[in-house]
């Protein structure tokens, strides 16, 4: 791990200082992407890389921002001030910094982020269906337009949800699919928006197909996370 890297974190993801500049964080996520590229003969053709690959560039699109790094080193810095070791009764014994971390998470993140993300990820069939019926009326397209807005304003709150503390190092997996999964649901509903446009049949094939990603990958999430938990 790099010095200055907290552990866990994007920086310790990148193998960089959490002082690192731009330049180095970017030669950073080359390095390793072109390390576990699946072309690369150093690679290892399995799950793990696939998951360290997803690791690697949800640690890079927050780090690349100067906006996003600040917003994550402030929530970091917040997060390990409140996960620190503190004395109980007994001389010696502190509190489980992991668990500590395991417990914020869970309960300021994935647990609510999960609330959202079910319900949200499982409404669009109901409106294809509905839409089926004419996408030319005025009415139907109309109450479509108004599912997506609604889906939008559910999305942002999922994504500031996820934003809200670091995940802690144990729950990586678990943290990344749920990134990809938000990441999936957003141009999910880019498509989408097109629709109404152009009335064109492939926005909402295109739409569907990424839904359904996005379905998966919380699947995988919610697995990953049964699995931890044992």
């Amino acid at each position: 791990m790099a010095e200055g890297a907290a552990s866990g974190s994007h920086y310790d993801t990148l193998g960089v200082s959490a002082l690192a500049t731009a330049a180095e964080i970017k030669r950073a996520y080359r390095h390793l992407v072109k390390h576990h590229h699946p072309d690369s003969l150093l690679a290892k053709k399995d799950r793990a890389t696939s998951e360290r690959i997803r690791q690697i560039n949800a640690a890079y699109t927050v780090l690349k921002d100067p906006q996003s790094r600040r917003d994550y080193d402030r929530q970091l810095y917040n997060h390990r001030a409140a996960s620190r070791p503190q004395p109980t009764g007994s001389p010696g014994e502190t509190v489980s910094q992991e668990a500590t971390a395991r417990e914020a998470w869970i309960r300021q993140v994935y647990t609510p982020l999960n609330r959202i993300l079910g319900p949200l990820l499982s409404s669009l069939k109901p409106q294809l269906n509905a839409l089926a019926a004419d996408p030319f009326d005025p009415d139907l397209l109309d109450s479509f337009v108004g599912y997506l807005e609604e889906c939008r304003q559910k999305l942002a709150q999922a994504q500031q949800i996820f934003r809200r503390i670091p995940n802690p190092s144990s729950l990586g997996g678990v943290a990344s699919r749920l990134y990809y999964s938000l990441n999936h649901l957003e141009d999910a509903l880019e498509e989408l928006n097109y629709f109404p446009l152009n009335f064109d049949d492939r926005h909402l094939h295109t739409g569907q197909e990424l839904f359904r990603r996005a379905k998966g990958l919380r699947t995988e999430a919610m697995d990953a996370y049964a699995s931890r938990s044992h």
